[in-house]
């Protein structure tokens, strides 16, 4: 019965979930790999995103190796190494490191301001006769144990100040920002589409008509409303489904210990037989019965056994023995009494004091029998 009313759950939420989650108008954040920048508006990523979720001139690609490439109006693409969507600042690898790709970095026909752009020349020097010093910037991804290669912006050393030991590789032209200077890291600062308000507010940003308008989209950047609503029913459904299921289970188990409870079972019909309590010692009566004995001054007994089988120690004169008569043994009287308590059996034989008697007994019945 119970599945009866789970199946029908299941169906609906498989149907009710596929529209929602095959919807392709909402814009979700992307990336090209899992260690790779998050791309969101006004950057799409072409063939992943739709064009919708972009501003035009912002688009970002992945090469074979899952790598964020920005690729410029003069055909050559940089790695993005991470975006500032708060500051407007995409930053990209300029790959400086590649000797053969020291090269301008032309932004005309970009989105991205170039309103400062400087010269650098680049240089290598020998580590013998040159020393770093201000505003030479180092690059030790160029340089070798045998020489270093930095780069020096034009203007700041007049022509032959340069030390002989310093050759001339090559200038060129690189935008960097007011307060900046050139790194390996290269900073590119757009300021149309402007999310910088619905960034800082937390809150999405995105085209709101044909006529290029940006607007700030929902109450929170992040997961758009109706993946929201996918999200939540697409969760709570598959939990109450799961839920209903282990009450279900509970339900069943709970019929079926009730029904084995109440089964025609006799309780009383069940007999107890107590059983006898273990003697483990004998009463006081019993023990007072055995023989006492005093030794006398030269400590004889009959068996000729000197030393307490209890205690270990030698008997003395003037101490109180006791001796179970059955065998014969003797002992400290304090020390078989408090082990006859305990013990019903003698420590030297290990045999019980009423069994030998018993035997004892049989042994004599028998011979009075033997003899008529």
């Amino acid at each position: 019965m119970e599945k009866d009313h789970i199946l029908p759950l299941i169906f609906f939420s498989f149907f009710l979930l596929k529209p929602i989650s095959g919807a392709d108008d909402d814009c979700w954040p992307a990336s090209c790999g899992p260690t790779e920048p998050q791309v969101r508006f006004p950057f799409r990523i072409i063939g992943q995103q739709p064009s919708r979720c972009g501003f035009p001139g912002f688009h970002i690609s992945c090469n074979k190796r899952n790598r964020t490439i920005l690729r410029l109006q003069s055909s050559r693409s940089y790695i993005v190494t991470r975006i500032s969507y708060v500051s407007q600042v995409i930053y990209i690898d300029p790959q400086f490191c590649r000797p053969n790709r020291i090269v301008d970095v032309n932004l005309t026909d970009t989105p991205f301001d170039f309103s400062s752009v400087r010269s650098y020349t680049f240089y290598n020097c020998s580590l013998q006769n040159f020393g770093f010093m201000y505003p030479a910037v180092p690059f030790p991804c160029l340089s070798s144990g045998n020489y270093s290669v930095i780069s020096v912006r034009a203007g700041l050393f007049p022509p032959g100040n340069m030390p002989s030991s310093c050759h001339e590789m090559k200038t060129i032209a690189v935008p960097v920002r007011w307060d900046g200077d050139i790194r390996e890291e290269l900073e590119l600062m757009w300021f149309t589409p402007y999310c910088r308000s619905c960034e800082m507010e937390g809150r999405a940003c995105g085209l709101k008509s044909d006529d290029d308008q940006t607007v700030c989209l929902g109450s929170s950047r992040g997961i758009p409303r109706r993946a929201k609503y996918g999200l939540s029913i697409g969760i709570g459904v598959p939990a109450l489904v799961c839920l209903i299921g282990l009450v279900c289970f509970t339900a069943s188990r709970a019929r079926d210990y009730n029904h084995t409870h109440h089964q025609s079972i006799d309780l009383f019909s069940i007999t107890i037989i107590p059983q006898p309590p273990s003697v483990r010692g004998l009463d006081g009566p019993t023990i007072e019965s055995y023989p006492k004995t005093v030794l006398g001054e030269s400590c004889r007994l009959p068996n000729d056994d000197g030393t307490c089988a209890i205690c270990l120690s030698d008997y003395k004169p003037k101490e109180s023995l006791r001796t179970i008569p059955e065998c014969n043994h003797y002992f400290h009287a304090d020390c078989i009494d408090e082990w006859l308590k305990l013990n019903a059996t003698c420590p030297v034989c290990r045999n019980s004091p009423e069994s030998l008697m018993i035997t004892t007994c049989s042994s004599a019945s028998s011979t009075s029998v033997d003899s008529s």
